[in-house]
Parts: C-alpha cells; sequence; structure tokens
C-alpha cells in the first residue's frame, strides 16, 4: 500500500502545479484573447462578461484555486490517514475529468489556452495512479464508477462554491 498512498498523498501537489498555470496566466489570456472569444464563441463570452469574469484579478482566482486546493488536500490527507480511498477516488476522479474537459476545450479552442501545458504534464500521473489503483483491487470497478460520478458531482458542487468565494472577495477588493 506504501506506493498507493503516496500516489494518493501527490495529488494535492499535482494539483497545484496544474492551478498554477492558470493562476498565472489567465486573466492576461482572457484580456488578450476576448475578441476571438465573442466571434468565436459569443455565447461563452457573453457568460463569461455577464458574471464579471473578465475583471476578475489574478488574487480572485488564487482564492477559488486556494479553496480547491484546501479540499483536495484534506480529501487526501484523510483519505490516507482513515484508509477511506473510495473518497480519494473521487476526488481523483472529479481531477482527471478537470483535465479531460481541459483537453476538449483545446481542441476546440485549437489554440494555447493557459491549462493546456500542466494538463499535458500531469496527464502521466493520472493514468499511472489510475492503473496502480485499479491494480490495487481496493475498489470494483462498478464502485469505481459509483465513486467518479461522486467526485464529479463534488467536483460540481465544490466549483460552484469557490466560484461563490472568488465573486465576493471580488467585490471586497474593489471596495478596497
Amino acid at each position: 500500500m506504501m506506493n498507493l498512498e503516496l500516489i494518493m498523498i501527490l495529488l494535492p501537489i499535482v494539483f497545484m502545479v496544474h492551478e498554477y498555470e492558470e493562476i498565472i496566466m489567465f486573466k492576461r489570456w482572457l484580456g488578450q484573447n476576448r475578441n476571438e472569444l465573442k466571434r468565436r464563441f459569443p455565447r461563452f463570452e457573453q457568460f463569461l462578461a455577464s458574471r464579471g469574469y473578465f475583471d476578475y484579478s489574478t488574487a480572485t482566482f488564487a482564492i477559488g484555486t486556494a479553496h480547491e486546493f484546501i479540499l483536495i488536500s484534506v480529501v487526501s490527507f484523510c483519505a490516507v490517514w482513515f484508509d477511506a480511498y473510495q473518497w480519494w477516488f473521487a476526488a481523483f476522479a472529479g481531477h482527471s475529468i478537470h483535465l479531460m474537459v481541459h483537453l476538449a476545450q483545446w481542441a476546440v479552442y485549437r489554440k494555447y489556452i493557459p491549462v493546456i501545458i500542466t494538463t499535458i504534464l500531469t496527464l502521466p500521473y493520472c493514468i499511472y495512479a489510475f492503473a496502480e489503483f485499479a491494480k490495487a483491487s481496493i475498489l470494483s470497478p462498478t464502485q469505481m464508477c459509483l465513486w467518479a460520478a461522486i467526485g464529479v458531482v463534488l467536483m460540481v458542487l465544490s466549483l460552484l462554491s469557490a466560484l461563490f468565494l472568488m465573486d465576493k472577495f471580488q467585490k471586497w477588493q474593489n471596495k478596497h
């Protein structure tokens, strides 16, 4: 189990490696690509604009990432500590699907997006982690699918709460 536990503890680090690219590049990328987004994906650009995402500061993006990092870290460490591997698998599946969404975004946009380099760099970890977890036979394939679905639902709820915190922080930041 030692190798699997190391893999589990590495998830928050892999998550942050990926998120740093987004934190560092997203604000500038949105500004530089807004006109192209408006031309090619007008509904998506309108969605971002109507929620004020073009006005979010780098610190605001970092707030959302910190929220996600804390959650994925707590889940990872508690899963190892309490042998609750299914909860780690849910978080891992949510993160892995998150990366698949970025790959789809890149395929649709057909140009650099501020998540793709670290998505590609962290995919080998995800493939290896999944293979090792499956080899350990801790969860049946049916259980893995169930916990992956739970992970996706929790990922969406987590994202919504992160966006809520980001919105509150941005409003606070604009006042000060």
